[in-house]
């Protein structure tokens, strides 16, 4: 495949591994509802614990059943990509679903795309430049296409405890996707250091549930309940052992500044699905989870998004 037509295919991939990512962020919120009955009196800490570790246990069955156990056979090379996504993944996992817990999920979606901001400034200051408008231009429409999306109100947000974890998860997220990129991981192969990423990951969140933990039974209660299984194992393929596999792959054939932006379609799914889907999922689960209202602001945002993917592949730039 010639570079232009890579370029290209990558561009169609990363963006359909968005819409999934978007689509699995509603899910993502109403597993966390459901789960709530299930622990009462425990800490925000233990909940976005015990609510990730089965996603990335299911996220290593699942690779394990695609390509065996050779899928766990790591190069040392390999091991120090997983260690280290597997790290700023779960800082930054731990602080945004502890964060969504107590701010509203509009503010965590438009606070996280802050990352389409930190990752120029990030690889700016690694190849030692400054960025050039033309990333930061189409990186600022993002952020206000994601401020309609998210319906902010400025005359009420305020930087809370919640807000402060999503932005310092925004943090992690924005090195997790620099690192896609870095020349000294590029023959890594991306099934294999995605198993490890999420087998750390699964020990990590699985130690942080036990140690926060106030009632034992709530280790194991919510697993009698089918609506949070099945959230769970949606969200587990569609929202992270799919994305993560696709992303660390194709990533690396495109800048991390175009990845971030395309990234951003995400939360115009959300909105979207938002309108609809809720309200099934209340249905179905028994949680409290309106659906929203169908508004110009997601024409707006949505229109806003694209139109900064449309310029930074326009406009000449620098790769980065």
């Amino acid at each position: 495949m010639n570079p232009r037509a890579r370029h290209w295919t990558t561009l169609g991939i990363l963006a359909a591994s968005a819409v999934f990512a978007g689509g699995s962020f509603v899910l993502a919120k109403a597993s966390v509802l459901a789960q709530l009955p299930f622990a009462i009196g425990e800490s925000t800490w233990f909940i976005a614990a015990h609510n990730l570790a089965p996603r990335f246990a299911i996220g290593v069955l699942v690779l394990l059943a695609l390509y065996r156990g050779r899928v766990l056979q790591l190069t040392r090379l390999e091991w120090n990509q997983a260690v280290f996504m597997a790290v700023a993944s779960f800082a930054g996992c731990m602080l945004q679903t502890d964060g969504l817990q107590r701010t509203t999920a509009a503010t965590t979606a438009f606070l996280t795309q802050f990352y389409v901001i930190l990752i120029p400034l990030w690889w700016a200051l690694m190849q030692r430049r400054r960025p050039s408008w033309s990333v930061l231009v189409p990186a600022m429409l993002v952020l206000a296409g994601v401020a309609e999306l998210a319906r902010v109100d400025w005359h009420t947000f305020r930087i809370g405890r919640g807000e402060t974890e999503i932005l310092l998860a925004t943090g992690f997220f924005s090195l997790l996707l620099c690192s896609l990129n870095w020349p000294a991981f590029a023959t890594n192969r991306a099934e294999r250091t995605s198993a490890g990423m999420f087998l750390l990951e699964t020990g990590l969140f699985a130690a942080v549930s036990v140690a926060t933990c106030r009632e034992p039974a709530h280790l194991f209660t919510p697993y009698i309940s089918p609506g949070w299984l099945g959230l769970v194992l949606v969200v587990a393929v569609l929202g992270t052992t799919g994305p993560f596999v696709v992303n660390n792959h194709w990533q690396r054939f495109i800048t991390p500044t175009e990845a971030g932006l395309v990234y951003s379609f995400g939360p115009v799914i959300a909105a979207l699905l938002e309108v609809v889907l809720p309200a099934r999922l209340a249905s179905w689960t028994g949680i409290d989870y309106p659906n929203q209202p169908l508004t110009a602001v997601l024409i707006t945002g949505g229109a806003l998004i694209l139109a900064a993917n449309v310029l930074i592949q326009l406009w000449p730039q620098e790769k980065v």
